[in-house]
């Protein structure tokens, strides 16, 4: 049994999907569903109820993934010992929701090489609940999400900025033209969706669903449509802009414990500038 066994079922487990746990961590499909029977048999059980579609943790398999993610932070906390006093080195992996690389990444990458000399980071953007389930997982290091509540179990939150939900009307737009929502199931989307539970002149309007906040500024520049989205995404469009009672928290989601867990502080300064 190794560790990067533990590391594939844990993010089995947080996406529901051989196929897309594959994906994240860069292995064919079979490799992960030949790790899976190698743990199996080490195990002498099945982890997987394979009749469902997609197969099923079964109750053997929801004990070995607490049991993994327990394994998968003590390793880190035992490499932080192994280091004491060291400053911070390595290779990292941290996500972004889209909208947040424009905003934090080019101040953190002019400053990271000086204060962490020895971290190496690479990135990745993504939607904020599965850039979470990643760092649950450990298939990520960290990432900067939209916080939706408490964050989930094993996992840190610390805010890096709160932003004000604003809704931008291009002028003259007509009052067939759809309201652009943001990926409702997302944490903004999320939010948006309770902003517009208070505005019926906003919900009558024939709904547009986009993931991806440069569209919907593309549009709005047209004239195409109506949105919701924090103040920050907005700013250089000509719109009139209305300030909702509404707002976001940016948040940097870190692993209790894991290698960054200790830097959680530095390295949220270098994010914010």
């Amino acid at each position: 049994m190794q560790n990067r066994d533990l590391t594939t079922l844990t993010t089995i487990a947080a996406t529901g999907s051989f196929r897309e746990t594959a994906e994240r961590l860069n292995m064919t499909l079979s490799a992960v569903s030949m790790q899976m029977k190698s743990l199996e048999a080490t195990l002498g059980g099945a982890l997987f109820d394979r009749r469902s579609r997609p197969p099923a943790l079964t109750p053997l398999g929801r004990a070995a993934v607490t049991a993994a993610a327990e394994v998968l932070s003590a390793e880190d906390r035992l490499r932080r010992l192994a280091r004491p006093g060291a400053g911070l080195s390595g290779d990292f992996r941290l996500g972004l929701v889209a909208s947040a690389g424009p905003r934090l990444l080019p101040g953190f990458l002019v400053h990271v090489t000086t204060a962490l000399p020895a971290a190496r980071f690479t990135f990745r953007t993504g939607l904020s609940e599965v850039l979470e389930q990643d760092v649950a997982s450990g298939a990520l290091d960290a990432a900067v999400v939209t916080a939706t509540g408490v964050p989930p179990g094993g996992l840190r939150h610390r805010v890096l900025a709160t932003d004000r939900l604003v809704l931008a009307v291009p002028r003259g737009l007509s009052p067939d033209a759809p309201f652009l929502h943001f990926a409702p199931s997302t944490g903004i989307g999320k939010l948006i969706a309770r902003a517009l539970a208070d505005r019926p002149d906003l919900s009558a309007r024939p709904r547009t669903v986009l993931d991806h906040v440069q569209t919907i500024r593309a549009c709005l520049r047209e004239n195409v449509g109506a949105t919701i989205l924090p103040e920050v995404d907005l700013h250089g469009l000509s719109a009139i802009c209305e300030a909702l009672p509404v707002s976001r928290d940016l948040v940097l989601v870190i692993r209790a414990g894991a290698p960054l867990d200790a830097h959680a502080a530095q390295l949220a300064d270098l994010l914010t500038g």
